[in-house]
């Protein structure tokens, strides 16, 4: 039998997406899960909604809707993947402390940080001057 007709071969596995439902589904038990495990994500929810509720009464612009909003859904997707390499490492570490898990955890963390930042010093610069206006 021919190389490529072997490598064509489908090899199911139990979380195999058959469907985009299914791939939809599982994205949605993902978000589910970070949000009920994760503390910080929670925040950073509640943060980005305050935001967006921000953004509604200072009537911000098309272009400001767009940069606040990729603040907001860069803290979180970094704040998931803070999280999934956090479970990596701890499945593949348990509780034994190794200095390399540490650094994968702390830059990861870094991640977060930075994206937090960023989404700050983003809403300062649109909403401050609106709300500056709103009072002067």
């Amino acid at each position: 039998m021919p190389m490529a007709l072997k490598d064509k071969r489908k090899f199911t596995t139990k979380w195999k997406n058959h469907s985009f439902i299914q791939a939809l589904k599982h994205a949605t038990d993902g978000i589910r899960t970070v949000y009920k495990d994760e503390r910080n994500f929670r925040f950073d929810c509640w943060a980005g909604l305050l935001v967006v509720i921000a953004g509604f009464l200072l009537h911000v612009t098309n272009n400001e809707w767009r940069s606040l909003l990729l603040a907001v859904f860069l803290v979180l997707a970094n704040e998931a993947w803070n999280t999934v390499i956090e479970n990596i490492v701890d499945l593949v570490c348990g509780t034994k402390h190794q200095l390399p898990a540490k650094k994968a955890k702390d830059i990861a963390a870094a991640a977060v940080l930075l994206s937090s930042f960023y989404a700050v010093f983003t809403a300062a610069m649109i909403l401050l001057p609106k709300i500056w206006h709103l009072f002067f």
